[in-house]
């Protein structure tokens, strides 16, 4: 009896958080096409203005790209964390919306701010986003959000937001993510996108 409650929590949790392990899934295996190597980030990393000379398509596909393991693991566990907080109060198509749009917006701004070849690459501009639009929620919707904050999920999601910052332009990335992902989230909640927070999935 036991152990099918604990299989009924994990399949919901799963189910909530299906977005985030999708990209997780994509980032691995695009991870084992394309690995963190200068040529990766060339042809397909956010750069300045003047190296993107009309491939903004980089603005996404920079998205899905990491220099190496350790990156790579910080940013499936960090998604995995948020998603999983906010998987059963968004829709998935939400998610993902915010995800993309935000980590677009912020590397669009990097390029603008950036002024030589500097390259960036990985997920944590979407995931800051993301982590945006949770704290929006929480603000809009705040009866709806009963966290026990010891958490395992809430946990990583606080310390990955304060220790992902390992370099200035790290910082300014995350920075632009998080500050797309407030407006994003917020003109959702101003149009009634997001009404009102559904914790039953």
């Amino acid at each position: 009896m036991v152990l099918k409650k604990h299989i009924a929590e994990m399949r919901s949790w799963v189910y909530h958080n299906i977005v985030a392990f999708l990209l997780v899934l994509i980032f691995f295996f695009l991870y084992i096409l394309f690995p963190g190597t200068e040529d990766t980030f060339v042809s397909f990393g956010a750069t300045c203005m003047k190296y993107i000379d009309g491939e903004y398509y980089r603005w996404i596909t920079c998205l899905f790209l990491h220099y190496n393991l350790r990156h790579l693991l910080a940013n499936s566990i960090g998604i995995l964390a948020v998603g999983s907080v906010l998987g059963p109060f968004l829709k998935k198509r939400q998610t993902l919306f915010i995800f993309l749009s935000g980590g677009v917006l912020a590397e669009l701004a990097f390029s603008i701010v950036v002024s030589d070849s500097i390259y960036d690459i990985g997920a944590s501009s979407g995931i800051f986003a993301l982590i945006a639009c949770l704290i929006v929620c929480i603000l809009r919707f705040p009866k709806q959000f009963h966290f026990i904050w010891y958490r395992p999920d809430v946990i990583i999601t606080i310390v990955y937001f304060i220790f992902a910052n390992t370099s200035v332009s790290a910082f300014l990335v995350h920075s632009f993510g998080f500050a797309a992902g407030i407006l994003i989230s917020f003109i959702l909640v101003m149009t009634d996108r997001i009404e009102t927070v559904d914790a039953s999935g």
